[in-house]
């Protein structure tokens, strides 16, 4: 199937998650008063822009519910992860300091112009289970979240603020410097607690824009780093290579320590943009590039920058200490 999903106004869909019965559900941002709405959480548009959820039947004919969410400012949907009963974990950014959050959440009201967000939205799509800010005093956005067996929440953003909330014995306590952070937060199943949260970066600019997590509660990170002391474990490149890296980090179950971190890229401009798990505990990342000298496999299907971005696909061992595979997949122009 392949269908138009959107309103009179600019709609876009920035995430996508699937179900066990082939059912899609995204996530994005929406300027449409009139986004096609069924069994909605929240009716009508907020503001600017809304939040909007929506779930697709398998056969993607028809919308089994589709709500905003969203205050009266600017709100924006960015990641999306399931868990096994259906419930939708969203993460994005909001401008709104009236967006909807729910009692007994760790961070009811926004303490800065710009703060991520944490909400469950019941299976059926009609309410928030709970809604959360997650934010210090300057700009803070979620970029991608992930959900564990027991309904734990994994988050990835990146904030410029000097007091964004973190935990006693996290991974790094303080900001490192540049004009962003990385930043990776675990909530309990309730977002009633931060069960750790940490910043992640070095002493230049550093974003994280994917993650993923493993049956043990490890959670996998990408982004971009443009510190030279962005903290590396048993690294494949243990150096940032040129103007920015990606790199991929895996951290351990309580966000105390690094297993393994990488910086991965070449003398051009790198970046991480999304990471998968399979059952052995590989990491898969995608994200682009300029570099020409981007680490390849070998036998890589594009074993040559041909030009612009290049999109790049590369797959890390359980260890993080050798590439099972990469390649380039681009063109002569660019692609991200």
């Amino acid at each position: 199937y392949a269908t138009y999903l959107g309103g009179s106004g600019d709609d876009r869909a920035y995430g996508v998650a699937v179900d066990s019965s082939g059912c899609a559900y995204l996530v994005g941002e929406t300027s449409s008063g009139d986004f096609p709405k069924v069994g909605a959480a929240q009716a009508g548009l907020g503001g600017y822009t809304d939040v909007f959820v929506a779930k697709l039947n398998a056969a993607g004919t028809a919308l089994v519910y589709s709500t905003y969410l969203g205050g009266s400012g600017r709100d924006s949907g960015r990641g999306i992860a399931l868990d096994s009963v259906g419930n939708a974990y969203l993460t994005g950014f909001t401008y709104s300091g009236n967006f909807p959050t729910t009692a007994g959440v760790v961070q009811p009201s926004l303490p800065g112009p710009v703060g991520a967000f944490v909400a469950k939205l019941a299976a059926a799509g009609s309410a928030l289970s709970y809604s959360t800010y997650l934010a210090g005093g300057s700009t803070n956005y979620g970029m991608a979240i992930a959900v564990d067996s027991s309904g734990n929440a994994y988050v990835a953003g990146y904030t410029n603020s000097v007091n964004f909330p973190v935990t006693t014995g996290a991974l790094r306590g303080s900001f490192g410097g540049g004009y962003y952070d990385g930043f990776v937060t675990k909530l309990n199943a309730s977002a009633s607690a931060r069960l750790y949260s940490t910043y992640l970066g070095g002493s230049s600019s550093d974003t994280a824009r994917g993650i993923a997590v493993d049956a043990s509660g490890a959670a996998y990170v990408t982004g971009h780093t443009e510190s030279a002391d962005f903290p590396v474990q048993g690294a494949i490149r243990a150096q940032k290579a040129g103007a920015s890296d990606a790199f991929v980090a895996k951290l351990n179950a309580g966000g105390t320590g690094l297993v393994y971190s990488t910086f991965l890229g070449g003398r051009g401009s790198d970046f991480g943009a999304a990471i998968a798990l399979d059952s052995g505990g590989n990491a898969y990342v995608t994200g682009s590039t300029t570099s020409a000298d981007f680490p390849v496999s070998a036998s890589a299907f594009q074993t040559s920058h041909r030009g612009g971005h290049d999109a790049f696909v590369t797959k890390l061992n359980a260890a993080g200490s050798a590439l099972a595979y990469s390649t380039y997949l681009g063109g002569t122009a660019s692609e991200e």
